[in-house]
């Protein structure tokens, strides 16, 4: 090895794998012959490279920021970064000018191969003047960019990756059928009085993952329940990225190429229970009312039918028509002693099963269509797929075990799903599955007042209280 030779980086990235620029292995290949012929060895372990990011921030490059940990150790272990261009290095004057001074102080030079710069004050300006110019050009390239998007949704054409339940085909959505029947069944769930939390933790169990490979959360599942998109709409936001902020002024919604999932009356219902939701936990509206207590809208009046609320003083419940003189027998109950009755009440139904059930008056979702048979095959497929490839030496005996436990677990959770067809008694015992596991965060006092009527209207109705003998009668959802 010729010992005259300094060690190198060098730093590779495109936007995207559209751009008229040398590709990712063109520019590995200029900047070897570079560094071949300026006395520059670059090592593998030393090209950093990042596909399809954009350069405007650097907090979103792992590449990058790999390179710049790596050029800070004492001493750092090569001499100058490479580049093919100056705008390889960063689109924002901001963060290239701090970096770049960054790497100097440790003694590590950027180089674009392509701008060759002069020494002294001159070509610093010149190198100054670049960096506007590739910020000025990332900016503008991002609006035409954006107008061209805005174009193609006006047109009803998709402009990201495929939502959920979707694939893009000739850049047209397509449903897949092998996802699509989880998105109705987060829809039927949802409107059926399911928490979005189970919903995500019982999607996480089956190994389900989301469009972009990620485990389910509750802010997952309603992007998924606020998405216009499953009734054949498209939304975008031509000004700006509108993230969860699904009251944008600026989003449009208009009509897609592509076939609907979800029917237009499900998820209307959908986003109805969504802001009937939002309205009763929300912080703000508690702080306004003061009505945080376990059974606020769920106690009725025996003898008028009428809603239980705070009396004066804020430690009773009382109806509200007997305050106002519509009803003429009082209800006061200390909140005390109803919350340990309706608690008590609850806990006998679940124990001994005997109690009533309504259906809630909401449209009925498609039904989820899930093959619970074909998604068994699929494992049992993967599972051969994984037992082939540890035979072909491809896995370890660990890799092998670890995959085959995975699979095997998912086999197993595949199997407990119910049909969707249950008999009254079959839905009672459903009830119970479904609600039994919350009910110690009912009995924890850690847990807050709203939190606990949250769950509460999960799977109930309504509760009765009888002042005569200080009972209650509790309603559930089927």
């Amino acid at each position: 090895m010729d010992t005259n030779f300094r060690t190198a980086a060098a730093y590779i990235r495109v936007s995207t794998d559209s751009q008229t620029e040398l590709s990712p292995d063109s520019q590995i290949k200029v900047v070897r012959e570079y560094g071949k012929n300026h006395g520059f060895l670059i090592p593998q372990e030393y090209i950093f490279r990042d596909d399809g990011i954009s350069g405007r921030h650097a907090d979103k490059r792992p590449a990058f920021n790999e390179m710049i940990a790596t050029a800070k150790q004492k001493p750092s272990p090569f001499s100058a970064v490479l580049l093919w261009k100056f705008s390889r290095f960063a689109r924002n004057q901001e963060e290239s000018i701090f970096y770049k001074s960054m790497l100097r102080k440790n003694g590590v030079e950027v180089i674009s191969i392509s701008e060759p710069m002069l020494d002294g004050p001159f070509g610093t300006l010149i190198e100054r003047i670049i960096e506007w110019s590739d910020e000025y050009y990332s900016i503008r390239l991002s609006g035409e960019v954006r107008r061209g998007m805005t174009e193609k949704v006006e047109r009803g054409g998709a402009v990201s990756i495929p939502a959920f339940g979707y694939n893009i085909v000739d850049k047209k959505y397509v449903v897949n059928p092998e996802t699509a029947p989880f998105v109705r069944k987060i829809y039927a769930d949802f409107i059926g009085g399911k928490p979005i939390i189970q919903i995500a933790r019982e999607l996480n169990a089956l190994r389900i993952r989301t469009t972009r490979g990620n485990r389910w959360e509750n802010r997952t599942i309603e992007y998924i329940l606020r998405n216009p998109v499953y009734i054949g709409k498209i939304r975008w936001n031509p000004k700006r990225r509108t993230r969860r902020d699904y009251d944008d002024p600026d989003v449009m919604i208009v009509d897609g190429q592509h076939e609907p999932i979800i029917k237009e009356d499900v998820f209307n219902a959908a986003q109805e229970l969504i802001a009937e939701n939002k309205k009763k936990y929300s912080r703000y509206n508690r702080a306004a009312t003061g009505e945080t207590y376990m059974l606020h809208g769920l106690v009725k009046c025996s003898n008028c039918g009428g809603s239980l609320g705070l009396a004066v003083g804020r430690t009773s419940l009382q109806c509200v028509n007997y305050t106002h003189g519509r009803c003429n027998v009082s209800h006061s109950i200390t909140l005390k002693k109803i919350n340990e009755a309706v608690l008590r009440a609850i806990e006998a139904a679940f124990r001994d099963g005997a109690f009533s059930f309504v259906t809630k008056d909401l449209p009925q979702p498609e039904e989820p269509e899930l093959d619970i048979d074909a998604l068994i095959e699929r494992e049992k497929l993967k599972l051969r797929r994984v037992r082939e490839a540890y035979e072909d030496g491809v896995y370890t005996l660990d890799e092998f075990k670890e995959s085959k436990q995975q699979i095997e677990q998912q086999i197993d959770q595949l199997s407990r799903i119910q049909p969707p067809e249950e008999e009254p008694e079959e839905q009672r015992q459903t009830i119970i599955n479904r609600s039994q596991a919350l009910l110690p965060i009912l009995r924890d006092d850690s847990a807050s007042a709203a939190e606990k009527n949250k769950i509460l209207r999960t799977f109930v109705n309504k509760i009765v209280f009888y002042r005569h003998n200080e009972s209650v009668s509790v309603e559930f959802y089927c």
